[in-house]
């Protein structure tokens, strides 16, 4: 799929800022973004600034990329669709990252962090892995009363350092393969990672500087809930893991030597 790619030009006149000739309506967007931090905070750049749709993105996601010459702004081709106000938002958002501004939090911005933490709402439920749904079940029960709504379930690669990750833009919790038909005894490992997930989908996050936090002192509360000790447990877990992994490695990789020879 290919780019949608527009710029616009800052010049450091009494106009700030001139549009390509164009004139299409990412300029315009990126430009409205610009001005509105401007009155806010003394912003003063010289850099080509470029907007990108790009279908390299899934879902919702966004950088900004730039060196001494060209800050660009990419932005799946999905936020094409979207309010140009929440646009704007996002944009901004990426804006006091590369700027580092701080205690700058316009309209738009709140607009932006309100519509992200609403996309699980409306995503499609319809991935559910059956061990995985199974612990779903075991800790909707025990810790949410079996009032969380039940997202995408799905296992992703093997990972000993991400064992999971929630996805607010499609409602899906991705864990690793290692937590894969694990025996009973183990299970609550992964049920608290599960737990972790669900906590995320509970309390979204908030937005300071134009990052995203999400392990506040709420979500730190209702986390410990869970068990103390729970981090050197599964610390533990995975070393063991891995050590039974690696033995298998070794096993398989001296079978097939012994048939070779």
């Amino acid at each position: 799929m290919q780019d949608t790619l527009d710029s616009f030009e800052i010049k450091q006149d009494t106009k700030w800022y001139e549009l390509a000739p164009g004139r299409k309506k990412n300029n315009i967007i990126a430009a409205k973004a610009y001005e509105e931090i401007k009155q806010i905070y003394p912003l003063k750049e010289d850099r080509r600034i470029v907007l990108r749709y790009s279908g390299h993105f899934k879902n919702y996601n966004s950088n900004a990329r730039y060196n001494q010459k060209t800050i660009t702004y990419n932005l799946s081709t999905q936020w094409k669709e979207i309010d140009e106000d929440i646009q704007i938002g996002l944009i901004q958002s990426l804006m006091v990252r590369v700027y580092k501004i701080r205690n700058v939090n316009t309209g738009n911005m709140k607009l932006y962090e309100s519509f992200m933490k609403g996309l699980s709402k409306y995503a499609k439920k319809h991935e559910f892995d059956p061990e995985l749904e199974e612990s779903f079940h075991r800790v909707n029960e025990k810790f949410f009363d079996n009032d969380m709504d039940k997202p995408n379930l799905k296992f992703a690669s093997e990972s000993f350092t991400k064992l999971g990750s929630y996805e607010y833009g499609t409602d899906t919790i991705y864990m690793s393969t290692i937590f894969k038909d694990i025996p009973e005894s183990d299970k609550h490992y992964l049920d608290y990672v599960i737990y972790h997930e669900l906590l995320h989908k509970k309390h979204t996050f908030n937005v300071q500087h134009g990052r995203h936090q999400a392990h506040t002192k709420a979500f730190r509360r209702d986390e410990a809930k869970f068990g103390h000790n729970m981090e050197n447990e599964l610390s533990r877990f995975l070393r063991r893991k891995k050590y039974s992994l690696n033995r298998s490695s070794h096993a398989r990789s001296f079978k097939s030597m012994f048939r070779f020879w």
